[in-house]
């Protein structure tokens, strides 16, 4: 490990041209306390071997040691708020029931009856007990044994020790935790400093889940969830956001003694540096007005005022924008979360936004084998007065087209662009010639963090 950035002696060090806490310094809202701090400490500098995206023995690897011993996002506490709410969760190879208390609390249990081993529940729902539909054993919903059939046949049964295995379940800012392992540290340890660092965000009480799209990929799991843990990609994935984002001069941090999460933040409101052309003021504010606020590009309102930055005509255009269009107050929001792309990933699946520009939650699931997965995006989105329900969910195929849910607004053919690349990706990692992945010193640091952890993990 090193806390310096190591590259080759040929080549310039050092961080980006543009520095993220200049910027938010410049601000006239200050972002949030945490935002306002950058690491120091940089992964080591290491290729990535290509096994890990392609080999069905490290996919096995990650199944029986990583995916049974780690803590992962398995539902939303909104969705079920009731006693007796079920949610079913499936992950490489397992299958759990969370279920809401009578109490109000949680538990959760392989869903696996005890008889012949049938999935309890085959859907999420609503039940008075938890009952197999194969011959009608049945547990309420502590998981105490509640009723078998024939019990005559079954004296070789003690009631009393029939009860459902349990497994670990906890609840962060409304997302409830599975952990397989039930000698697994809490969630609070495991989360560590990214608790502290999400206090001033309030997903539980301050946001809905508005959609939820699951797309079939052709490709690792990994890799997909790689994709968005760098804002790299952006200027030639992305061309469009190139005028208004400056995505290579995005804040990376690391933390050496925090092995599950990491975060990056790129600013919004200059340009990117590789454009050929100086852009000014006017054309950064332009860039952006034509892309996400139609409605008032080339108008007066879209010029920017005497004195103000193409950042702060954002600030104000999509403050306005925000009101007209949910009807939300974010006069008191920081620029940081009402324009920024700011991300944190959580060991091993989770990519969660906090800015409102990007009210984004991931997931990314393994497939059978190391070169199918799933990817779950989630909008949380702000609310004032009575919670709504939570959105529609939708189930896509490898072929279909993010772009083509309406419910994902602009982020649909944006994320869509992000799939023309990963569609291709699992086939070039195959066709590797050298064995591995020659990662960036600094924007791919997060990767390198990742692989760290994962690394620990199937190791044993």
């Amino acid at each position: 490990m090193s806390s310096t950035i190591e590259s080759p002696k040929s080549k310039k060090t050092g961080r980006p041209s543009v520095d993220v806490q200049q910027v938010l310094k410049g601000d006239r809202i200050p972002p949030a306390v945490s935002l306002q701090a950058r690491s120091e400490y940089v992964t080591a500098v290491d290729t990535i071997p290509v096994s890990r995206y392609i080999d069905p023995a490290f996919h096995a690897l990650e199944v029986s040691r990583m995916w049974t011993r780690v803590w992962q996002y398995a539902c939303w506490t909104h969705d079920i708020p009731n006693p007796g709410d079920v949610s079913v969760y499936r992950n490489a190879g397992q299958s759990i029931l969370i279920v809401r208390q009578k109490d109000g609390g949680l538990k959760a249990f392989p869903n696996s009856c005890l008889h012949r081993g049938r999935e309890i529940c085959g859907k999420s729902g609503g039940f008075q007990q938890l009952r197999c539909p194969y011959h009608g054993f049945s547990w309420e919903l502590d998981g105490s044994s509640k009723w078998m059939p024939a019990e005559w046949d079954f004296a070789h049964v003690d009631p009393a020790k029939f009860s459902l295995p349990e497994v670990k379940v906890s609840e962060w800012n409304g997302f409830i935790f599975v952990n397989f392992d039930p000698n697994a540290m809490s969630l609070e340890k495991y989360l560590g400093k990214f608790i502290e660092q999400w206090k001033e965000w309030d997903f539980k009480n301050k946001r809905y889940r508005a959609v939820t799209v699951t797309k079939a990929v052709n490709c690792n799991w990994k890799a997909v969830s790689e994709a968005f843990m760098e804002a790299l990609h952006v200027f030639s994935t992305h061309p469009e956001l190139a005028p208004f984002a400056p995505a290579t001069t995005a804040q990376y941090d690391t933390y050496e003694d925090e092995p599950h999460f990491a975060r990056f933040h790129a600013i919004v409101g200059k340009p990117a540096p590789e454009l050929a052309r100086e852009s000014t003021e006017q054309d950064v504010l332009d860039g952006f007005t034509s892309s996400y606020l139609s409605e008032v590009y080339g108008t007066d309102a879209a010029k920017l005022q005497s004195g103000e930055t193409a950042r702060q005509g954002l600030a104000r255009l999509s403050r306005a924008a925000y009101r007209d269009r949910l009807g939300l107050d974010v006069s008191a929001m920081p620029e940081a979360e009402l324009l920024d792309a700011v991300q944190y990933s959580v060991f091993p699946n989770m990519h969660v936004w906090p800015s409102l520009a990007n009210p984004l939650v991931y997931r990314f699931f393994p497939g059978a084998t190391p070169d199918v997965c799933t990817w779950e995006t989630s909008l949380y989105l702000p609310f004032e007065g009575t919670r709504p329900s939570s959105g529609k969910s939708f189930s896509l195929t490898a072929e279909q087209s993010l772009a083509e849910v309406a419910e994902l607004g602009l982020f649909g053919p944006l994320l869509q662009q992000d799939t023309e690349n990963l569609k291709y990706l699992q086939d070039g990692l195959k066709a590797s010639v050298t064995g591995v992945l020659q990662l960036s010193c600094y924007q791919e640091s997060g990767i390198r963090h990742f692989h760290k952890t994962l690394q620990h993990y199937v190791e044993g």
